[in-house]
């Protein structure tokens, strides 16, 4: 019988500890008003709301991996692991404090089960622009067939300051993926399987992702690569989830229009089924993650500090600013990987 891995992705929005929670100073600084109100009860809808979501995942049983960003500490980890006890499996995490100004971090939760993960096969490495950003956090799992399978989560520089202005950086971070995968290739021969997924706030077109990670829809391209002096392919990925930009779908909205900025890749040994093959990838757009209406858009949570208030001083909650039944103003993203 097949075995058949459930792995996400998925970007949790700000989720940060409490208001009043032990930071350094900058990053006090850096996050300044936007945790006001942001309470135990606050936190627990929260993640209550995301680890409903995430349990309804892989028909109700949850992933067997789940990649995240925007996390703040392994407290927060320690929480959604506790709660998705309800999906029956025992879960750990994998987790690097970053720092980035505002401490949201890149991790993944894993079923213990089915994975181990040696520690000293955890790799991050740190990127600067003119400030540090969110790391690329590389990690081995070992199945219970004794196959290996890395992972790289990425949480790319955001858009914000301009797309085009903030570019440069989210080429810095693809440079650097492309390095760590042609490293991967040479102490580990061409056949290690690698997936590739994050947030890379840039879309599968985009310059960051097609010319500088070799991100493509062409496995033509994967099927053709050139070996180089040292008998290494050139690390095109094959990108999953292109289509569903063909299809006008996305994962996260800005101005009313979709953009898929959450993605799922795999290397050339994945992509020619060298013991993992892929059966399925795509956009998890469950009904409860996104509004009803003419302008669909995904159920953020956002904060307290963002919502108006009404007359008696009391907290008017609305979708986009701060709603106490949302989830994330991004959605997940899902790929189905056989062992063969």
């Amino acid at each position: 019988m097949d075995t058949v891995y459930y792995i996400a992705w998925w970007n949790l929005e700000n989720l940060l500890d409490l208001e009043h929670s032990e930071r350094p100073d900058w990053r006090k600084k850096k996050i300044g008003n936007y945790l006001a109100g942001w309470n135990e009860a606050v936190l627990s809808r929260k993640i209550n709301n995301l680890t409903s979501a995430i349990a309804e995942m892989n028909n109700g049983t949850g992933p067997d991996i789940l990649g995240v960003c925007e996390i703040e500490n392994e407290r927060l980890l320690t929480l959604l692991a506790n709660q998705l006890t309800v999906t029956g499996r025992r879960y750990e995490w994998v987790h690097y404090d970053s720092n980035d100004k505002r401490g949201i971090d890149v991790a993944f939760l894993y079923d213990s089960d089915l994975f181990e993960v040696p520690g000293d096969l955890i790799f991050t490495v740190r990127l600067h622009k003119r400030s540090a950003t969110r790391d690329l956090l590389q990690v081995e799992f070992k199945t219970r067939k004794g196959k290996s399978l890395i992972v790289i989560g990425n949480h790319w520089p955001a858009r914000s300051g301009g797309q085009f202005e903030t570019e440069p950086f989210r080429i810095m971070a693809a440079e650097t993926l492309s390095y760590w995968l042609y490293q991967i290739a040479e102490k580990r021969t061409n056949d290690q399987p690698v997936l590739v997924m994050g947030d890379f706030n840039d879309e599968p077109y985009s310059r960051s992702m097609a010319d500088y990670a070799l991100s493509t829809p062409n496995i033509r391209l994967l099927r053709g690569a050139r070996k180089d002096h040292n008998g290494i392919y050139t690390p095109y990925l094959l990108n999953l989830l292109w289509n569903e930009m063909t299809d006008g779908k996305g994962t996260y909205l800005y101005n009313g229009r979709w953009s898929v900025l959450d993605q799922i890749l795999v290397n050339r040994a994945i992509a020619l089924n060298k013991d993992f093959s892929v059966l399925s990838a795509g956009i998890y757009d469950h009904p409860d993650l996104i509004s009803k209406g003419l302008n669909p858009a995904p159920l953020a949570f956002g904060a307290p500090s963002k919502a108006s208030k009404d007359r008696r001083g009391l907290i008017r909650e609305s979708i986009g600013k701060y709603w106490s039944k949302g989830y994330s103003d991004h959605l997940p993203v899902v790929v189905l990987l056989k062992e063969n």
